[in-house]
């Protein structure tokens, strides 16, 4: 695990590119969203939520081929200044000509991840419902609920304590059943560019990363642990920082290449440890001992 932190960070340092066209994805997201929430109508809020969807999966189509390209290039070493421009013009060249390939698979990915996700929220409240407690007491409140952080903290523990512990049980669901969730879908991804066949159907990259998480329970949990403890650490600080104004910029620069990082991660773990890798006779996907 140490050994693939180390390689990632020196990765997204050897190749800023990779941070500063995240940069500005960010920077057209901030763009894009306001617009959502600013009372458009059904027409014009359906064409920008589509617009949004589709320039997405078009950054990540190319970007993810760039953060593949820079996992390859890290193999190099001693390499000369000529060397490192070319892979530079490499990596733009390949931004571009990923994105007619991959655009459409991870625009179905992302749609297949909604659906699921939604699917799953649905179960939760009616597991939650029917075995938890209904909310109803929150839920006719909800229009009144205070705004401030101390005066809802001070209102919900306000709560008779039975009115609590069916809240804190419907938290502590959601939880875990979106943690094991998104654990399920962390390679898919890493899948769809390292496939062990060629495949552009985002089903078919989901199951063979399900294939690896399953065969690979250990590996794929430590890595995920790894990046939740980091994600608790880095919500802990927006809370600590969020009143310092200088602070909490710095913070949010931090947080960029903590995105960036675990993209890195993830993509560089999957292709060191489960791609195209044979073991006790086969690979991941069930080829044979010679991987075909």
């Amino acid at each position: 695990m140490f050994k693939a932190i180390k390689k990632s960070f020196s990765i997204i340092i050897e190749n800023p590119v990779l941070t500063m066209s995240f940069v500005l994805y960010l920077i057209f997201l901030s763009l894009i969203l306001p617009r959502l929430f600013m009372g458009l109508n059904i027409i014009l809020f359906a064409l920008v939520l589509i617009l949004l969807f589709t320039m997405t999966a078009a950054f990540f189509a190319g970007w993810l081929q760039m953060v593949k390209v820079a996992i390859n290039n890290s193999k190099k070493v001693d390499k000369t200044e000529e060397e490192k421009l070319k892979e530079f013009t490499q990596m733009k060249d390949e931004f571009f000509g990923a994105v007619p390939k991959y655009i459409l698979p991870l625009l179905g990915g992302i749609i297949l991840y909604i659906v699921m996700f939604f699917l799953l929220i649905a179960f939760n409240i009616k597991f939650a419902n029917h075995f938890i407690g209904r909310l109803d007491f929150l839920v006719e409140k909800i229009n009144s609920l205070p705004q401030d952080a101390q005066a809802l903290h001070n209102f919900l523990t306000s709560l008779p304590q039975e009115k609590l512990m069916i809240l804190w049980s419907w938290q502590f669901l959601f939880v875990i059943t979106t943690g094991i969730f998104n654990f399920l879908m962390m390679f898919w991804a890493s899948a769809l560019y390292y496939p062990e066949k060629e495949t552009s159907n985002p089903l078919v990259a989901l199951k063979n990363s399900l294939i690896v998480i399953f065969k690979h329970p250990i590996r794929s949990a430590a890595l995920y642990s790894f990046i939740l403890i980091l994600g608790v650490i880095f919500k802990t600080f927006d809370y600590l920082l969020s009143t310092n104004i200088v602070l909490y910029f710095v913070f949010m620069i931090l947080g960029i290449y903590f995105w960036v990082f675990v993209f890195v991660l993830i993509f560089d773990y999957y292709e060191s440890r489960f791609y195209n890798h044979c073991d006790n006779g086969g690979n991941l996907i069930g080829q044979d001992s010679s991987c075909n």
